[in-house]
């Protein structure tokens, strides 16, 4: 049964012109705010009771004494508390610290509830739907957020959830959806789909309410349909919610409670209260989502599922928070007592172990996928739209083609398809997936197929025979999966051998209802569905998979991650094998860790058997791979046939390559191009093995195609300087000088990037051995010297660049580096100047204090002037001080 609470809230009116009354209130809450976002200092209860008694002081006498009323009248029932003002800088007080002298903050206390709202409600509140609660876990994880700080954990966040919830799921009172998928076009179709009552948005979000902005509104980050954020602002997310059935909005995301002091329904979470959802949720900060977002959530939803209410809901989830950031929640709610659901209803409960099996067939797959949010984005929604039915996924080992497959069916398995799953071993025989299949067909059905058992004359007959009956039996909703499809093809030809799974596997491809999942390292021929050739994870995703797996001490050091990462290719299988490497050494110790490393890397690459798969290619395939080091990015395809020209088909080659997972392939979207790699543990063990051809043939080769992309069809900053670093390698020197004065010098400059132009860009191209060239990069030189305000330094890069211009007769440029001179001597005139007005005013002021007999002082401004008069060399003004 929920708590019982009592139904006369304790309303707090603060006055509209409390700030102006105790503009301290404003100062303390912006100094709060600030140790939050410094993300140094560890707010503790002193900081907050400090704010919190501050607010309570500032209530009037006559509320504090109402206040201790509405507690004797409310007895052992919880009281709500709600803040109520339509004062927008009132509003941005952190009330949640509120603090009593004897009971503490009101905002965790067992025995109370804390929310806000700008008024009283108006008129009536609208009909309740009947249950069961539906509740949609929405997060958004853009791949291009900070791997490190901005990855959020949405994989625990989503088991997290759906463990609290699963015993009301099961007793049929709740229903969740967690996509994969954080476009806001998804969101909005779910919102119209699955109604749901209540909308869990996990993300980033960001406040954009500097004092120089003209207009302050709150954002939060979707997905686009390259993986990439997407800022979509406050008053888009409120419009999508007009019509819903939507009663709560719980928005973990960074600083979606803030909002201007000056406007009342600005900010993310005031927005969508302004909308009309009834009961709102968001962080007045930034706040760590496995400390606060992730803890919170759960406790949240443990009592939402109890039936409990959302302002009681809210005082627990607190609780549950309260080492952490517990009062950065805040909750917006006209009516705290409003129910989310007609709870009057006859719940039907659900079979959870088959609707959320994490097993299928004989698949080991792991307890919880991660990553992968691209593929799963576009691969799901396809899925459930029917365009696709055949998918090969393909890669070498490691990169997780099991875990991808497994989490598609399951998911297909929990949209109420039968999907049946095995994975081909030495060790299983396929007779028994057989024998699963056969049965799970119902009585007449299985009559059926034994009486056309002795009439089949192939193993290809058998299977569609088989397959049609299961597709009659499901409705049509029937999935395959088959996985390690390797293990029964031919080395060379990858050709599959075994002539059941053979004809299993051609029965399933003729019938175009039937979804067909298969992983395999290889290819096979033949092949007439989709492939999805799997390359390395991302970072934040080798991140996520690392957790638990490497000792503690490993993660002192954070950039010892980024080098397992490039180390290991982004291959996971690689953290599977690196805690073995460093089993008997001290993570802690450089020489270990490398030696760790190298070793791992090492298990990685006999993993996927690079040897055996190099000795099987054809002669003219190896050749090109050898060739494919000359890049050292992604490329289209007529890049790497460049490199092949003088071979027989190189295109076929190229499909070769592709077939056994020696290349990684990628979508670039800016430029609608589908790319190809050598992945680094593959250019590695070329090298290793010294097969790698370095001739600089195919460097020049490599070179020549990235000019042509620049020139033609790639006119950015990132080509030009792709191109720059192929030219170095090719020992082009003078190309890559002018390349880098034309298109390199320019953009960086203007985007500030001063530094690394004087380090890294400009000191090589100063030594060219072209005078035109060596002359316009120190000239360059200077210039950025002179925008530093290193005058010093920047005369001489100039006059050797004026030396040169004059002796190849460049007037243009002449005339150019001598203003950039006149410029210097101006500025340091004008220094001058300025600091002798200062000095005469240092002089004149230390006069006043001496008339009015401060002596002491007077000498202090005439010491102060001395000094700069002494700098700037001026005799007279030294000596008249």
């Amino acid at each position: 049964m929920p708590h019982y609470i009592h139904p006369q809230p304790f309303i707090i009116h603060p006055p509209d012109d409390l700030v102006r009354q105790y503009p301290d209130l404003r100062r303390m809450s912006q100094q709060l705010a600030d140790l939050y976002a410094e993300h140094k200092i560890v707010v503790s209860d002193e900081h907050l009771q400090a704010m919190g008694s501050a607010l309570w002081h500032t209530l009037a006498p006559s509320v504090q004494a109402d206040f201790d009323a509405a507690r004797a009248t409310a007895g052992a029932a919880i009281l709500p508390i709600v803040i109520e003002s339509a004062a927008a800088d009132v509003q941005a007080l952190p009330w949640e610290t509120l603090h009593h002298p004897t009971l503490g903050f009101l905002g965790k206390h067992p025995a109370f509830t804390l929310t806000r709202r700008s008024g009283a409600p108006a008129g009536n509140p609208p009909p309740l739907q009947k249950g069961p609660l539906r509740v949609l876990l929405f997060t958004s994880l853009p791949e291009d957020v900070h791997p490190e700080q901005g990855r959020l954990d949405v994989e625990e966040e989503q088991a997290q959830v759906q463990d609290a919830l699963l015993p009301w799921i099961a007793a049929g009172r709740v229903t969740l959806e967690m996509p994969d998928d954080g476009r806001f076009e998804t969101f909005k179709a779910l919102l119209r789909d699955f109604d749901p009552h209540v909308v869990f948005l996990s993300g980033h979000g960001r406040f954009y309410g500097e004092a120089h902005r003209e207009e302050k509104f709150g954002v939060f980050l979707f997905e686009n349909e390259a993986g990439e954020g997407i800022e979509v602002r406050e008053e888009a997310l409120a419009e999508v919610f007009v019509g819903s059935s939507v009663q709560a909005v719980v928005l973990s995301a960074c600083e979606s409670g803030k909002a201007a002091s000056d406007l009342l329904n600005n900010g993310l979470t005031r927005r969508l209260s302004a909308q009309g959802i009834p009961h709102v949720i968001g962080m007045r900060e930034s706040v760590s989502d496995k400390e606060v977002g992730i803890p919170f959530a759960r406790a949240l939803c443990d009592e939402l599922a109890r039936a409990e209410r959302v302002d009681y809901a809210m005082q627990a989830a607190r609780l549950a928070i309260q080492n952490a950031q517990w009062n950065l929640p805040l909750l917006f709610a006209p009516r705290p007592e409003a129910p989310l659901i007609d709870w009057d209803f006859s719940p039907q409960p659900v079979d959870t172990r088959r609707r959320y099996a994490e097993k299928l067939g004989n698949l080991s797959l792991p307890p919880r996928f991660v990553g992968r949010r691209a593929e799963l984005r576009r691969l799901q929604h396809r899925l459930r739209r029917g365009s696709l039915r055949q998918l090969l996924i393909t890669g070498p080992g490691g990169q997780g083609k099991t875990a991808l497959a497994g989490k598609l069916a399951l998911d297909l398995q929990k949209d109420g398809w039968t999907v049946f799953a095995w994975s081909i071993r030495p060790e299983t025989r396929w007779k028994d997936f057989e024998f699963e299949m056969e049965l799970a067909l119902d009585e007449p059905r299985a009559k059926r197929f034994d009486a056309y058992r002795p009439r089949f004359e192939s193993d290809a007959q058998r299977a569609r025979f088989l397959l049609d009956l299961l597709m009659e039996q499901f409705d049509g909703r029937l999935a395959l999966l088959l996985d390690n499809l390797e293990t029964v093809q031919d080395g060379e030809s990858l050709a599959v051998t075994d002539p059941a799974v053979a004809a299993w596997l051609k029965a399933a491809q003729d019938n175009m209802n039937v979804v067909l999942l298969v992983t395999s390292r290889w290819a096979p021929p033949g092949w007439t569905g989709e492939r999805l050739e799997l390359g390395r994870v991302t970072y934040g995703d080798f991140l996520q998979i690392a957790r638990g797996r490497l000792p503690a001490a490993f993660w002192q050091n954070r950039e010892r991650m980024r080098r397992a990462y490039a180390a290991l290719g982004g291959n996971p299988r690689g953290l599977e094998f690196l805690p073995a490497a460093l089993h008997g050494r001290s993570p802690a110790e450089e020489q270990a860790f490398l030696t760790a490393l190298q070793e791992a890397k090492e298990e990685v690459q006999a993993n996927m058997a690079l040897e055996a798969i190099y000795a099987r290619l054809p002669a003219e395939a190896q050749t090109l791979l050898r060739r494919l080091p000359a890049y050292h990015e992604p490329v289209p395809a007529e890049g790497i046939l460049k490199l092949g020209l003088d071979l027989p088909d190189p295109a076929a080659l190229l499909e070769r390559l592709l077939a056994v997972s020696l290349l990684e392939v990628s979508y670039q979207p800016d430029w609608e191009a589908v790319e190809y790699a050598l992945p680094p543990l593959v250019s590695d063990w070329l090298e290793t093995k010294k097969l790698a051809d370095d001739s600089l043939e195919w460097k020049r080769a490599a070179a020549d195609y990235h000019l042509y992309l620049h020139r033609y069809e790639r006119r950015t900053l990132e080509q030009a300087i792709r191109t720059h670093h192929a030219l170095r390698r090719a020992e082009r020197h003078p190309e890559a000088d002018r390349l880098t004065l034309r298109f390199i010098v320019g953009p960086l400059t203007r985007a500030g990037f001063y530094t690394a132009l004087l380090t890294d860009w400009l000191p090589r191209v100063c030594d060219s051995q072209d005078a035109q060239t060596r002359a316009e990069a120190l000239g360059q030189t200077g210039k950025l010297h002179l925008h530093l305000g290193n005058f010093q330094e920047a005369l001489p890069y100039l006059k050797q660049a004026l030396a040169i211009m004059q002796q190849i007769g460049d007037k243009a440029g002449e005339g150019t580096t001598l203003n950039n001179i006149s410029q210097i001597y101006a500025a340091q005139t004008l220094t001058s100047a300025k600091a002798a007005l200062r000095a005469a005013t240092l002089n004149n002021i230390s006069q006043i204090y001496a008339a009015q007999g401060d002596y002491e002082t007077a000498l202090s401004y005439l010491k102060q002037s001395l000094a700069i008069m002494q700098q700037i060399g001026d005799k007279a003004g030294l000596c008249a001080t």
